[in-house]
């Protein structure tokens, strides 16, 4: 047991990644939270491959030539120290989420992971419809906050919100029922 009192409780929880394209960079004209989510995430993934637990990389292939994330763009590639290594699984996917027309639910009862621990972008959009439908899969989740920031955002009767007040309502609604939140220090 770590000094923070959690513990994985299989022996290779499997780290996914989601969408740490460059693409995000060029995404909205809105505020992001967490500027630091990038070196946060850099972190952990290079714990994670120390451990030699599964990575798995998700890649948004947007099917919007005008989007940030079309395979056509110059910032469709990973993020400089987000970027998979040999032996790293990757999916593809054109929807928010990542179970959506991929074989993600296939690769990872394949190898027999049970667990997933959650960083990427963003919060209210791909990393959120993600970890709701792995917890309708029954898999046993993990949401890293400072590693999976928001976007601010303007509602349709006109009122704005923060990244911050987004990326609190989120982790709120997700916490307990879909997933369990953690601190990259409980995992390091």
């Amino acid at each position: 047991m770590s000094s923070s009192g959690f513990e994985f409780q299989t022996d290779m929880p499997a780290l996914l990644l989601i969408d740490w394209q460059q693409a995000i960079d060029h995404f909205s004209e809105f505020s992001r939270s967490h500027p630091e989510a990038e070196q946060h995430s850099a972190e952990l993934l290079g714990f994670w491959r120390q451990q030699q637990w599964p990575v798995l990389h998700i890649r948004h292939s947007s099917r919007f030539t005008q989007s940030p994330y079309h395979s056509s763009s110059p910032w469709f590639e990973f993020k400089p120290d987000l970027e998979p290594v040999v032996g790293e699984l990757l999916v593809t996917k054109q929807e928010n989420c990542a179970f959506a027309q991929t074989d993600l639910n296939e690769l990872l009862h394949e190898h027999k992971i049970t667990e997933l621990v959650f960083m990427g972008v963003l919060l209210n959009h791909s990393v959120d419809a993600t970890v709701r439908m792995a917890a309708g899969l029954g898999f046993r989740n993990y949401l890293i906050p400072e590693c999976c920031p928001a976007m601010a955002m303007k509602t349709l009767a006109g009122n704005e919100y923060s990244a911050e007040q987004i990326h609190d309502i989120l982790l709120s609604n997700l916490a307990g029922e879909y997933c369990q939140l953690l601190s990259r220090k409980q995992i390091l």
